[in-house]
Formats: structure tokens, C-alpha cells, sequence
């Protein structure tokens, strides 16, 4: 609330949100693209944190075994990563996690993906930011984008220390659980507070994704919340194909999450991953949740081991990552903010200031 005194026998109180709503501008910080992408990441071939029946694998042995390469070129060119879809191999399947040799704190980051690797049962594909800071979670992650087996819809996750929680206002997905801390009661270890799609036409995440061409995940991340918005290929707003991205004209986010946590304190230094795991902590454990998966195979592990050819499609391919940074702040007056103004300057036009001592 704004209060402007002038003289005794005058005095305006309004809402600031009469005044015009703040606008952040947004300029490009970082461009991920097939030109650049491989000398931008940095290949995880360690073993899997999560318990996987995966083998990740570095650089060169991505490259010589064909599970990465640049498709087509110009403005049509994509980076294909994928898995081993011909091996029958005990020991985990072979795949690729990387992670962007830089880190950020804030910014605007959109995701334009063809393909991934969704759907499938036995794969745990996931896009997402985590820190650098220290031991997991401290520093935090967001799970932009992912998914484990047959799922349909995305699933979009923080995943931090104690002390942050969100409340259900302000975006369209539904909230499967409202605690961000991994060791949280009531809720199941490391799930971290979650928000569904409200998509529920399979196209958000996974096969039914790559039917309609992929499309566009965008996340805002600032000190106040971290919201994340989705637009299908057909509908991915011109101010993003332009370069000059602009939140405040796209609506309602797909989640957002803020009300009870202190994002700054959370959040710190994240680099941008993408990777496509099996099996392990969330498609080994959830298995047998899945129908269609569990008819398949007694467990998780000896379906990816022993069917190469169900994870042809398993694999991801991007246009680009590109990072926005925010800049000045401009200021979109509403119409009754314009009454204001006018009615403001009529009255210090005529005051002589010259009485004022305060």
C-alpha cells in the first residue's frame, strides 16, 4: 500500500497494484545448440546416484558407440542422445547424464525439446537444474521435466533441505505433495514436493509428447518462486521463437512453487542436466505400480537387461537450452494507474511547495 500526503487537506491512498505491474526484461545469458552443445557439458561416467541398472558413459565412448550425434542442421539441426538399444548387458544398460560446466543463480531457462525418452517401462528420464554446493540436497534441484515407465503426464519436483514447503495457488497443476524436504513426514524419503501436469492427454511427457513434435518447458526462477509453464510444438508463444522472452504474456504456469519456502536459501549455484536412467530408486521401486510394466517382467532390472530393442525410442532429442538473464524492470501502466498520474499532476501543478517544511 502507497500513501501520498501533500498537504493536510490532501491525501491519496492506493493499492500498488493501481500504480502498473512490474515487468521484468529478459536478455539471453547462454544458448545451448547443436553448434555448441557437447563442448558446453560436461559427461557424468560414474555410478549412478540413484541406484540405476545403468552404465553412463564419457564422451568418447558416447560418441563411438552412437549414443550421441548432432541431427540435421541449420535451424532444423537437433542433439540426439540415446541409449544402448541393441546390447543385453548385466551389468546396467549404457546411457548418458551430463551436466553444464556452468552454474546459475536465478534466470529464465527454456528447454525446446523434439523427443524424449518417456514412457517406456523400465526408463527414468529426467531435465532438470541441481547444485553444485555440497551434499545432496543441500543447494537444492528442480525436476523440470521427468517421468519413470509408463507414466503419461510430467512430473515437476523440488527436492531440499528442511524449512520449505508451497501452497496450492497461482498455477493449474495439482500438488502430490506439498513438503520440499527430502526427509519430510508423512510423505515417502527424497520425494520433495511435487505438482502434476494438468495435462492429462499424455502430451506433456513421453510418447504422446513426440506425437505432436515435442514442444517447450520454461522456467522462472527468481527469489520470489520458481514457476515453470509448458507449450505444445503448436503453441509455443512468438516472443519465445523471437529471443525475447516475456512471462507476463503466458498466462497461468503449469506449477509453481512458492508460499511457505525461502527460495534463495534453498536454491544455489544449479547446473542444467539431462539424463535417462533405468530401473533404480523410482522405476525399480515403482514396478510393480504399473500394470503394463509388471506383465512384462518379474522386476525392473531383468526387463532393461534383457529386451534391448523396447529402448529404440528411449532417447532425447533438443533443440536448445537457452538461459535468460533478467535485466531493468519496466513498468506496464494500468488504465487506472493512467487516471493517477493525470490526476497526481493536476494537483502539483497548482501546490506552491515552498510551504512544505517537512
Amino acid at each position: 500500500m502507497v500513501k501520498l500526503t501533500v498537504q493536510p487537506a490532501l491525501t491519496f491512498i492506493i493499492g500498488t497494484s493501481l500504480l502498473g505491474r512490474a515487468l521484468a526484461t529478459y536478455s539471453l545469458a547462454d544458448s545451448y545448440t547443436p553448434t555448441n552443445w557437447f563442448d558446453s557439458f560436461i559427461f557424468f561416467d560414474q555410478k549412478d546416484p540413484t541406484n540405476g541398472f545403468v552404465q553412463y558413459k564419457n564422451l568418447p565412448s558416447a560418441a563411438k558407440s552412437g549414443l550421441i550425434a548432432i541431427d540435421g542442421s541449420g535451424d532444423n539441426a537437433a542433439v540426439y542422445m540415446g541409449v544402448d538399444h541393441t546390447t543385453k548387458d548385466p551389468v546396467g544398460r549404457a546411457s548418458i547424464r551430463i551436466s553444464s560446466k556452468k552454474s546459475y543463480n536465478h534466470g529464465l531457462f527454456i528447454f525446446d525439446i523434439e523427443h524424449n525418452p518417456g514412457s517406456i517401462c523400465g526408463t527414468w528420464p529426467a531435465a532438470w537444474l541441481l547444485s553444485d554446493s555440497g551434499k545432496w540436497p543441500i543447494g537444492g534441484e528442480i525436476d523440470i521435466f521427468e517421468g519413470a515407465n509408463d507414466q503419461s503426464d510430467n512430473k515437476m519436483t523440488l527436492h531440499t533441505t528442511s524449512d520449505c514447503q508451497i501452497k496450492p495457488t497461482g498455477f493449474s497443476g495439482k500438488i502430490d505433495t506439498p513438503n520440499c524436504d527430502v526427509n519430510a513426514q508423512g510423505q515417502g524419503k527424497n520425494m520433495g514436493c511435487g505438482i502434476l501436469h494438468p495435462m492429462t492427454n499424455g502430451k506433456s511427457f513421453g510418447q504422446g509428447m513426440n506425437v505432436i513434435g515435442g514442444g517447450v518447458y520454461a522456467t522462472m526462477w527468481t527469489s520470489q518462486d520458481i514457476a515453470i509453464y509448458h507449450f505444445p510444438r503448436s503453441t509455443v508463444p512468438a516472443d519465445i521463437t523471437m529471443g525475447k522472452p516475456d512471462p507476463s504474456k503466458w498466462g497461468m504456469p503449469v506449477a509453481k512453487f512458492a508460499g511457505g519456502c525461502n527460495i534463495d536459501e534453498h536454491f544455489q549455484n544449479l547446473n542444467i542436466i539431462f539424463n535417462t536412467a533405468f530401473c533404480g530408486d523410482w522405476a525399480g521401486e515403482a514396478w510393480n505400480s504399473s500394470t503394463t510394466c509388471k506383465a512384462k517382467a518379474p522386476t525392473c532390472d531383468m526387463y532393461v537387461q534383457n529386451n534391448p530393442d523396447a529402448f529404440k525410442e528411449a532417447y532425447w532429442m533438443v533443440r536448445s537450452v537457452k538461459v535468460y538473464q533478467e535485466g531493468k524492470s519496466m513498468v506496464r501502466r494500468s488504465k487506472i494507474g493512467q487516471w493517477f498520474s493525470d490526476e497526481w499532476h493536476k494537483v502539483i501543478g497548482d501546490y506552491d511547495w515552498s510551504k512544505d517544511h517537512h
